[in-house]
């Protein structure tokens, strides 16, 4: 996700998102709020400040969402619709961001990665039906 915006070898025909997060900003946002009770600021600010002087990037520049409003390529998103590692409500951002064609398969009682174990059936139906479309 994060270079589906970027241009990207001859060879990648399409993607296939599972569990994915709109940005590395917002994910450690949300998880400090949930596992530790910390605000984004300033604790993700200032890590994210670390991370610009000794990587080069700040977590904001670290955005699937950016990506996906530039990509040209169809994208499936699945997520677990119990998910509360990647909060669902970050693949429905996703979704409404991406400008191509597009498929959901979200899978009720499924939490983080575990949607191809509640759902093996539905999972590989909706990934076959959806690169059958895209690669010959």
């Amino acid at each position: 996700m994060m270079t589906s915006g970027e241009p990207l070898p001859m060879q990648v025909k399409a993607i296939i998102a599972d569990c994915a997060y709109s940005s590395a900003f917002e994910i450690l946002a949300y998880q400090g709020k949930r596992m530790y009770h910390l605000p984004a600021f300033p604790f993700v600010t200032l890590t994210s400040l670390v991370c610009k002087l000794r990587s080069g990037f700040f977590f904001e520049e670290a955005s699937a969402l950016k990506q996906v409003k530039k990509t040209t390529l169809p994208i499936l998103f699945i997520h677990g619709e119990e998910d509360t590692f990647v909060p669902t409500a970050m693949v429905h951002h996703l979704y409404e961001a991406c400008p191509t064609y597009k498929e959901s398969f979200l899978v009720p009682d499924a939490g983080h990665g575990l949607a191809f174990t509640v759902d093996p059936d539905g999972y590989a139906r909706h990934t076959e039906d959806f690169l059958a479309r895209f690669v010959h």
